[in-house]
């Protein structure tokens, strides 16, 4: 059995929804809600958010891989500042689609 490394995806679909405030307390925080749709093809892959959703603080994310089978699997990604990406940490590979919540800075 051939082990794949980890490696940095290209999304196929990245589409960006400003989120409007209706009442605000203190200062305002203008948030972008993106959701990303990639290939995932090993464990450990994960997607570079100053390319894919820029713009501020990545303040949320959360997402789905789908297998062949259209099983689902809750992702558990996590977000690191300093190489700025989000990491798919499951075993299950296909389409995953993400929510990530960005603070506008």
């Amino acid at each position: 059995m051939i082990s794949m490394a980890a490696a940095a995806l290209t999304p196929t679909v990245v589409q960006k929804t400003y989120i409007p405030s209706t009442a605000v307390t203190g200062t305002p925080i203008r948030l972008v809600e993106y959701l990303v749709k990639v290939t995932k093809v090993t464990q450990s892959d994960w997607i570079v958010t100053d390319t894919y959703c820029p713009g501020g603080q990545v303040i949320a994310v959360d997402g789905n891989t789908f297998d062949s089978s259209t099983d689902g699997v809750h992702e558990g990604p996590t977000y690191t500042h300093s190489g700025t990406k989000i990491v798919l940490p499951s075993a299950t590979t296909g389409t995953t689609y993400l929510r990530v919540l960005v603070a506008l800075t």
